[in-house]
Formats: C-alpha cells, structure tokens, sequence
C-alpha cells in the first residue's frame, strides 16, 4: 500500500472532520472534473489555471489581512495557524529569520482518491494540479521562495512545503 501512512491522528474531532468532509469533497470533484474533462477531450490545463487563481485569491485576502505582507517574519507568523493546521496535522519543522518548513502528516485529497479508485499516477497528477494553489498562493508574497519537497500523494510519509526568505539586494 502507498499511503499507508495517510492515516489520520486527529479523530471524533466534529469541527475537524467537518472541514476534512469539505476537503474530500473538493478533491471527488477535482478529479471527476478532470475525468470529464479528458473523456470530452479537454485537457487539464483549465483546473491548473483556476486552482491556481483560487490559491492567488487566498493569499490576497492573507495579504489584506497583515500589518507587511512583504515581510517574511511575519507571514512566517501567520501562515499554517487557521483551520489548516489541523486538517493537514501540519508541524513547523523549522522555523528560522530566512526559513519556514512544514510537514503535513495527513492529506484528505489522497484518502478520497484513493476511495475513488484513482492509481498511483493519476493520484500524484491530481495532486500536483491542485499544488497549483500552492504555487500561486505563494507567488503572491515577493518576500519568499516556494519549494514542494515532495508530497503524500508520490508516497512520502509527509507533504514538505518550504518556504526561504528571498534576500533583498
């Protein structure tokens, strides 16, 4: 099994499976647009562009919502502390001036491809469109680099998402 590790700490928790339910959901329709989609013979590239639009329009509304949004100490501060936090089991695995690291232990996207029957491939496409979020979530704030260091979805035990403090000339 691939994501024998994808299992859940956080349980009987309503509010938390509550928004784990909204996730899964998200995914199954994620997917089953892009299945449409290619049986229609419409390639992907729209739920790239528009997940990422919907990653973008979050990290707007993140900006409005901070004293320097151009400060990498702050949105350092700030970013994993919502409701997120719980959904993913997110942990701060480093946090310095110049970096935030994050590992995410549980992802409600795989666990419903995975009842959804998609294979290993299509579950690691599925999940690289809907990182797409991430990347333009994270295009938004100048003050830092992006990197995904690999994912549940390609069978690492964690999703690693890793910020660095772009240095300013």
């Amino acid at each position: 099994m691939a994501f024998e590790n994808n299992i859940p700490k956080i349980k009987n928790n309503f509010g938390v499976d509550g928004m784990r339910d909204i996730s899964a959901r998200r995914a199954a329709t994620i997917s089953n647009m892009i299945e449409e989609a290619a049986k229609q013979g419409i390639d992907d590239s729209f739920a790239r562009t528009a997940i990422g639009r919907y990653g973008a329009d979050n990290a707007k509304a993140m900006r409005a919502s901070m004293k320097d949004p151009d400060d990498f100490t702050e949105f350092a501060n700030e970013f994993g502390t919502d409701h997120n936090r719980e959904i993913y089991e997110m942990e701060v695995v480093e946090k310095t001036e110049d970096k935030l690291s994050i590992d995410f232990h549980y992802c409600p996207y795989v666990t419903e491809w995975v009842k959804q029957g998609h294979t290993l491939e299509e579950i690691a496409h599925l999940c690289d469109l809907t990182m797409e979020g991430d990347r333009e979530f994270a295009k938004q704030f100048p003050c830092l680099k992006f990197e995904l260091k690999g994912t549940i979805a390609d069978g690492l035990p964690v999703c690693q998402l890793r910020f660095t403090k772009v240095k300013k000339d």
